[in-house]
């Protein structure tokens, strides 16, 4: 039996009025599918993301400044396919090492992941300020593909631990490859 069902039962039986009861809907998520046809891929953001380029990285950016979390996602076309070779694959995940170097990060650690078939690698860094950011690479043909996040360490661990595995997860190639 529904609830609407036992309420308006018990209110009978009971002779109380019966109470006009209103549906309660979810409020609307602020998560939305994002999609860069050029970039050839999609992702789910907890908004709408803000474009930005330097030495030839594309980046779709959210910062969340109440939240304390950057989610970023990006791309970069390589001038080879690494393809199976792991000294290729090696050069671009040691790139993104070293950039988190510059920016006083330290690599706590890594493992490697397959997206479609595609080569990847998993790296967790220590930032400064009790940072921490994941990135996920994917090295698909002549494109490297750059998600990750960066937060607090109570974020990553309790608060939005869900958030940042939906982001990561959702993922997605768009169009040929």
């Amino acid at each position: 039996m529904r609830g609407w069902q036992v309420v308006l039962g018990l209110a009978i039986l009971m002779g109380s009025p019966v109470v006009e009861l209103k549906a309660v809907t979810a409020q609307e998520s602020i998560w939305k599918r994002f999609t860069s046809q050029r970039g050839g891929f999609s992702i789910v953001m907890p908004g709408t993301p803000k474009e930005r380029k330097e030495s030839g990285l594309t980046l779709f950016e959210l910062i969340r400044d109440d939240e304390s979390v950057r989610y970023s996602v990006g791309y970069l076309d390589l001038p080879v396919a690494p393809g199976n070779d792991k000294k290729l694959q090696n050069e671009v995940y040691e790139g993104v090492r070293k950039g988190a170097a510059k920016d006083q990060g330290e690599l706590l650690s890594f493992r490697s992941i397959q997206f479609k078939g595609f080569p990847g690698r998993e790296m967790n860094f220590k930032l400064p300020d009790e940072m921490v950011a994941k990135w996920r690479v994917y090295l698909v043909n002549r494109r490297a593909y750059f998600v990750n996040v960066t937060t607090t360490r109570a974020n990553q661990e309790q608060g939005l631990a869900t958030s940042i595995d939906v982001f990561l997860n959702s993922f997605r190639l768009v169009g040929k490859r």
